[in-house]
This record gives structure tokens, C-alpha cells and sequence, in this order.
């Protein structure tokens, strides 16, 4: 029964969280994305050349967004619920709050050190800047965490946790900059980088908020109650 409501509350606040992206993706960051796409440098076609498969624009790209979108917003909400289960104290105001402690650690610590990027955008190594995230996201939920709910020793521990991916810098590209040299061309993208950065961070801000809210509304109301049955 405990596992059949956590799964059934993450699956309804992935739904919620996924059409809310998937809508804000589709009216202000996607358009972005295709403008930019125009200034790419693409390596030149020969018979050895094998196109990758993508959507096609349209109801199929915003079909495939939205399912990727609902399976990352499942997998956030099972976290975050899982979490909040383990807190007696909890309502829906607290829920905003972790829904912003979230919304630091995934998206606002990593992109200190490696920004959001369009295409044709310089950038390192992918494996390099994978674990960089992974690392920044870890020791800034714990150090979160520490600062939140453990004593006072553990807090000190929590800012140092927090500081060191930064101390140890995020993975950077031999050549700052975009692909595409053209002045014009760099002028237009480094418009719509600042206009990508602020999109991107007012929809992944939103998009926390929902999800911390939603999760402990539907923890008070189908993860709880189910402790007085024991």
C-alpha cells in the first residue's frame, strides 16, 4: 500500500509538473533553440555520413519533450517524496521550501559553473562535465540537507560540502565562445544564450516549486495517513 501511493502521488505530480514544462518549453525556451540552431556550423556532408535520428518539429517534438520531461519529473518527485516522507513536520508552505532547496542543488549550483547552453555553443568534454554535475548536485543536496537538519558541527561540514565542487571547477572547453566566428553571428547568439539562461531558470524555478508542493500535499494526504494504520 505504501509503495502503491508513493508511485501513484509521483506519477500524478510528474503529469502536472510535465504539462507545465512542457507548455513553458514550447512558448519561450524551444524558439530559442531553433533561432539558434540557425547560426550552427554543421561538418560537411559526405556519402560516409550518417544523419542521427531526431522528431520532427512539430506535435512529434512536442511529443517526445513532454514524455522525457514526465519521466524527469517522475524520477524528481520520487526523490522528493521519499525525503519528505522521512519528516513528520511537513506541510504544503515547507513543501515550496524544499521544492527550492531542490531547485538550488539540481539546476542553480551546477549552472554557477557550467551555464546553459544553445547550440553551436564551445563546450568540454561530456563525460567530464557529467560527473562534475553529478558531483555538484550530491554535496549540495547533503550540504542542504545538513544546514537544515542536523546540529551545528554538521553545518560547517554542510558549507565546506557545498563550496568544494566550485573549489575544484567545473570542466571548461579549450575555446570560450560559439562554433560559428562570424560577428553577427556571435552578437545574435550571445543575445539568445542570455535570453536561454533566464528562460531556463524561471521554467526549472516554477517547475521545483510545483513539484515541492504538489509532493507534500499528496504526502499529507496519502503517505501519512497510512503510518496510523501500522
Amino acid at each position: 500500500m505504501y509503495f502503491r501511493n508513493l508511485i501513484l502521488s509521483a506519477f500524478t505530480v510528474a503529469i502536472v509538473a510535465g504539462l507545465f514544462l512542457s507548455a513553458y518549453q514550447t512558448s519561450a525556451i524551444t524558439p530559442i533553440i531553433l533561432e539558434s540552431e540557425i547560426y550552427e556550423v554543421l561538418d560537411p556532408v559526405t556519402e560516409d555520413t550518417v544523419e542521427a535520428w531526431s522528431p520532427k518539429d512539430g506535435s512529434e517534438r512536442s511529443g517526445f519533450s513532454f514524455i522525457a520531461n514526465f519521466l524527469v519529473c517522475f524520477a524528481y518527485a520520487l526523490l522528493l517524496m521519499s525525503a519528505m516522507a522521512t519528516r513528520k513536520n511537513l506541510s504544503v508552505f515547507q513543501g515550496l521550501f524544499w521544492g527550492l532547496c531542490a531547485y538550488l542543488s539540481i539546476f542553480v549550483a551546477p549552472a554557477i559553473g557550467l551555464s546553459p547552453e544553445i547550440p553551436g555553443m564551445e563546450a568540454a568534454h561530456l563525460e567530464g562535465r557529467q560527473a562534475w554535475w553529478l558531483l555538484t548536485v550530491l554535496f549540495t543536496a547533503l550540504g542542504l540537507w545538513s544546514l537544515a537538519f542536523q546540529t551545528i558541527t554538521f553545518k560547517i561540514f554542510a558549507s565546506i560540502l557545498i563550496l568544494t565542487p566550485h573549489l575544484i571547477g567545473a570542466p571548461q572547453p579549450e575555446h570560450h565562445g560559439f562554433v560559428n566566428q562570424d560577428p553577427e553571428a556571435i552578437m545574435a547568439l550571445t543575445d539568445l544564450w542570455h535570453q536561454f539562461i533566464i528562460q531556463t531558470s524561471i521554467a526549472n524555478g516554477l517547475l521545483w516549486l510545483i513539484i515541492g508542493a504538489l509532493s507534500a500535499l499528496l504526502t499529507l494526504k496519502f503517505i501519512f495517513p497510512l503510518d496510523s494504520q501500522e
